[in-house]
C-alpha cells in the first residue's frame, strides 16, 4: 500500500511541476542592456600608422600598397613544402613494418598438429605467410600479414570453419606482404564485377 501511495504522490508532483509557468529567455520583460565598450581595446591612430610603416619596411614594400605575398615568398614556401614532402616520402619508403593483424590458427603442445595446420594453409591459401612461435612447451602458428581489419576478417571467416579456435590478433606485419593481400582483394573485386 505504501508503494502505491508513494507512486501516486510522485506522479502528482510531476504533473504539478509540468503545469508551472516557465520563464523563457526570449519572453522576459527585462531587455538585455549591457554596455561592453569599457572592455574594448583602444588604439591610437599614430601607433597604427607606425606599425604599418615598420611592417612595410621589413617587406621592402611601399606603405601605400596593400600587403600581398610576393612570388619569391611563395616560391620559398613551395620549396620548403617540397623538401618536407620528399623527406616524408623517403621515410615511408624505408618503412618495412606496420601495425596490423594476424590470425593465430593453432596454439598447442603438439608439433604434428602444428605442421598439419601449416600444410593446410599452404595448400588452401598460398598467398598467406605462416609464422611459428615456440615458447616451451607451447607452439603458436600465426598466419598472414593484414593491414586492415577487412582483409583479416575475410580470411578469418574461411579459416574459422576448419579451425574453430582461431583468433585475430594485432601484430607487427611486413608492409610489402600486407600490400600484396590488399592488391589481391582489389583484383578479386574487379573479377567479381565483370560479367
Amino acid at each position: 500500500m505504501k508503494i502505491h501511495v508513494t507512486y501516486f504522490y510522485f506522479l502528482l508532483l510531476i504533473a504539478l511541476s509540468s503545469c508551472a509557468s516557465k520563464v523563457l529567455p526570449g519572453n522576459s520583460s527585462k531587455a538585455y542592456n549591457l554596455d561592453l565598450n569599457a572592455y574594448r581595446p583602444t588604439y591610437n591612430q599614430s601607433d597604427v600608422k607606425e606599425l604599418e610603416k615598420t611592417a612595410a619596411q621589413e617587406k621592402n614594400v611601399p606603405s601605400s600598397t596593400p600587403s600581398v605575398p610576393s612570388s619569391t615568398q611563395s616560391l620559398t614556401i613551395n620549396k620548403k613544402l617540397d623538401t618536407i614532402l620528399d623527406t616524408m616520402a623517403q621515410r615511408n619508403k624505408a618503412a618495412k613494418y606496420i601495425a596490423g593483424y594476424r590470425i593465430q590458427l593453432y596454439t598447442g603442445t603438439k608439433r604434428n598438429e602444428l605442421e598439419a595446420a601449416k600444410l593446410f594453409v599452404y595448400q588452401r591459401f598460398s598467398d598467406l605467410n605462416t609464422y611459428i612461435a615456440y615458447n616451451h612447451p607451447t607452439y603458436r602458428l600465426r598466419v598472414g600479414d593484414f593491414a586492415t581489419r577487412l582483409d583479416v576478417e575475410r580470411y578469418f571467416n574461411k579459416l574459422k570453419d576448419e579451425y574453430p579456435t582461431a583468433t585475430i590478433i594485432t601484430d607487427r606485419v611486413t608492409l610489402r606482404d600486407a600490400l600484396k593481400i590488399m592488391d589481391n582483394r582489389a583484383s578479386d573485386k574487379d573479377e567479381m564485377s565483370e560479367p
